[in-house]
């Protein structure tokens, strides 16, 4: 590392000298930081810690202490949390785990900042259970928790410390807000808006007005981030005006980063919205200091130093797409407003909204692509409509929020905001019903991807200046996407037979060329909707998809699968299947079904029993026959 950073200087000195030496300085500060990443990465490495939980897990029972540090979207029976382990029985452990805690009326929630002990065993995180799913034991593993705990309300009591700091208190402190606004004449509907705009808590939104946001390509105002710091720093500079000449500029800079990291306490100093002020705060130092050049320069010294304070921020989805959007707006946004010059003030307002939506859509659109698969047709129009006014909204909320911390709301303002919150989602709801112009099921890789943007990129800058070596950067990237979409195309995906998991019921799908075959018990209408079903599409981008009634036997070209349901049928003439799979928790004898078929792979999918499940697999471990359960799992893919 020494070593690259006396080559960064000596590169460094060349460059400032001459011009020819700016490339392999660039190549060569890329390396250094790539390894100071690295290094970052590995010393912050919880598991190298010889006190970290996962040193002296087993599947006993014991006691254990931990503080809540964060509060989860619940599930359907679970209230959510990430802890922080103090003691196994009296050993000293540290580490972060979930922990899920049964719904129940009669025992109270956990709080932040509390500690607590509990009895239970450490079990490990969830598998994705069906192909091409969202990993979220994966996801929790990037963010560094291992484990996780279930347990009851009432296996739960509280210990005498505490948690105390600037963390807990600001979360402490929405905690607070939210009680006071639930007390406020709002319904659930508006409250849940309310608290994703304004405190960054989308844990009370449903599947359905989050698909609608989504559909109408404004998911992005649900969570607290780039986008609401960057519209509360234009509002604090437009108030902070008469102080912005050159002998003020410092105080002006001064008071509205303070400004902005108060905005970040009252909602609860969440990941998302430390980076974006953390962001904000040094283009505003660039601002203050002049020049575009230091505006660059401050927005990426501000992604260098949140990495190193956290070096998993690099995978996390938010980051990614907060800074190739602002990156997007500072290089395209001038270059696109200039097309054009508007000669009255509300038409140059508009036009201004219309070329910032365009460079950050442009600008996140292939990772957009890559993580969420679709592209909203109407974002401009949402965009337009909406940006407008959510400077408005944002500043009337955070106003409701502090006459309602005190209780002194007046009743007719909060109607007025939730009056405004109402209309806000059915425009929503409005552009999520035009379905025509959503495209879904969009397959992006990442190797195509990243080659997308050099594709932008390069097409960018022969808009930009036309040159003849910025043409040929250009047809080279298109050269090679067009090279991958070939590729991908002669070498298809082989076909394949996958048993799905799914609770109480059977589901399998057959995949060639294209098309996905699924054969259920029950045909219905909305089946493109299930969530196994839509990752399949996803994945493959796949247009044609047929339902079938489940079958007793099944075949993939030389393969044969043999499927026995509750009426045991299983003796059928001619066949001698290399898969047998068992639903619906068939009375059968097992033994005898495997001297029938010695060769065959048993499988059992979540349409069983776990008792018979269990029951099955032991005797198969004693005949030493392959045994396959998607409960522990997950899908069995025959191909």
């Amino acid at each position: 590392m020494i070593i690259t950073y006396g080559i960064v200087c000596i590169c460094h000195r060349l460059a400032y000298k001459n011009i020819q030496w700016s490339i392999p300085f660039g190549i060569v500060l890329i390396f250094l930081f790539t390894i100071l990443g690295i290094a970052n990465k590995t010393l912050k490495n919880p598991l190298r810690s010889t006190h970290h939980y996962t040193c002296f897990q087993d599947k006993d029972t014991h006691t254990y202490l931990f503080s809540i540090q964060k509060k989860l979207k619940p599930s359907a029976y679970h209230h959510k949390f990430i802890a922080q382990l103090h003691k196994k029985d009296s050993t000293p452990i540290t580490g972060d785990v979930l922990i899920s805690v049964e719904k129940d009326s009669a025992h109270t929630i956990p709080k932040m900042g509390h500690w607590y002990y509990t009895r239970t065993s450490i079990k490990d995180l969830p598998i994705a259970k069906n192909p091409y799913q969202f990993d979220y034991g994966a996801y929790l593993k990037k963010k560094q928790i291992y484990g996780q705990f279930f347990v009851k309300g009432n296996e739960l009591l509280k210990g005498d410390q505490t948690t105390e700091n600037i963390r807990v208190g600001a979360l402490r402190f929405r905690e607070s807000v939210i009680r006071k606004l639930k007390k406020q004449p709002f319904s659930n509907k508006q409250l849940a808006i309310i608290q994703a705009l304004l405190l960054g808590q989308r844990q009370e939104i449903d599947t359905t007005m989050s698909n609608q946001y989504a559909s109408a390509g404004m998911m992005h105002i649900l969570a607290v981030s780039g986008l609401h710091v960057g519209i509360l720093l234009i509002l604090l500079r437009l108030i902070t005006h008469p102080i912005s000449n050159r002998k003020l500029r410092w105080i002006r800079s001064g008071m509205i980063i303070g400004l902005l990291w108060c905005f970040a306490f009252i909602t609860g100093l969440s990941p998302s919205v430390l980076r974006a002020v953390t962001m904000f705060s040094f283009l505003e130092l660039g601002s203050c200091l002049g020049g575009k050049r230091t505006t660059h320069d401050a927005l990426l010294f501000s992604a260098f130093i949140l990495l190193v304070i956290d070096p998993s921020l690099i995978y996390q989805v938010g980051f990614q797409l907060s800074y190739l959007a602002v990156i997007a707006i500072l290089w395209l946004q001038p270059w696109l407003y200039h097309f054009y010059r508007p000669k009255y003030y509300v038409i140059d307002k508009l036009w201004g909204i219309i070329t910032v939506s365009i460079a950050a859509q442009v600008g996140v659109l292939p990772l957009s692509l890559f993580y969420f698969h679709q592209f909203p047709g109407l974002f401009l129009l949402s965009n337009i409509v909406v940006l407008p006014f959510l400077g408005i909204i944002l500043s009337i909320g955070i106003l409701v929020i502090g006459l309602s911390y005190f209780s002194i709301l007046p009743n007719y303002l909060a109607l007025i905001y939730g009056n405004i919150i109402d209309a806000l989602n059915n425009f929503i709801a409005w552009v999520a019903s035009k379905e025509a112009f959503v495209i879904d099921h969009i397959s992006l890789s990442l190797v195509n991807m990243l080659v997308w943007y050099l594709v932008l990129i390069s097409f960018f800058y022969i808009l930009k200046k036309y040159q003849f070596k910025r043409l040929l950067f250009f047809l080279v990237t298109l050269t090679l996407i067009l090279s991958i979409q070939i590729y991908q195309k002669i070498n298809r995906e082989a076909p394949h037979l996958t048993v799905f998991h799914k609770n109480k019921e059977t589901l399998i799908g057959i995949y060639t060329s294209d098309t996905l075959v699924l054969y259920t018990d029950l045909i219905i209408d909305d089946y493109k909707k299930e969530s196994r079903v839509e990752a399949y599409q996803n994945r493959f981008n796949l247009d044609t998809i047929y339902q079938r009634r489940m079958q007793n036997y099944v075949s993939l070209q030389h393969k044969k699968i043999l499927i026995i349901d509750s009426l045991d049928i299983y003796k059928i003439q001619g066949i001698k299947p290399n898969y047998i799979l068992l639903r619906q928790s068939p009375d059968i004898h097992l033994e005898r079904l495997i001297t029938l078929y010695p060769n065959a792979t048993i499988i059992a999918d979540g349409s069983n029993y776990k008792s018979d499940i269990t029951r099955w697999k032991a005797t198969c471990l004693e005949l030493k026959i392959p045994f396959h359960s998607t409960y522990e799992k997950g899908f069995f893919i025959i191909k």
